[in-house]
């Protein structure tokens, strides 16, 4: 039953994919400007590209059989699978400073 459910699902899955990644493809264009202009990437923007392909990731494996977790209908969707660059910067020097204390500690 769970795999004929797949079939109707696809095609939903098809359409906000269509429709997000129309938006996507502007965020990126607008990002690409922002960048040269500025010289930074805007958080904002690099967040929902980011969140696009976490989507993009959890209904691709739905839709191969590689999990039976249905993306954005009860289970994993807009959440992202990797954090962004300037997320794992920031993870890194917390981990650093916690480190640098734990071994003044000992």
């Amino acid at each position: 039953m769970e795999a004929l459910l797949r079939i109707p699902l696809a095609i939903v899955y098809g359409v906000i994919l269509y429709v997000l990644g129309l938006a996507v493809g502007l965020v990126v264009l607008i990002q690409f400007f922002y960048t040269l202009i500025l010289g930074k990437r805007h958080k904002g923007m690099a967040r929902f590209a980011n969140n696009y392909a976490s989507l993009r990731y959890h209904i691709l494996r739905y839709s191969s059989f590689a999990t039976n977790e249905r993306p954005l209908f009860g289970g994993p969707g807009w959440e992202e699978v990797l954090p962004c660059d300037f997320d794992r910067e920031n993870r890194r020097k917390a981990y650093e400073e916690l480190k640098d204390e734990f071994d003044q500690a000992f």
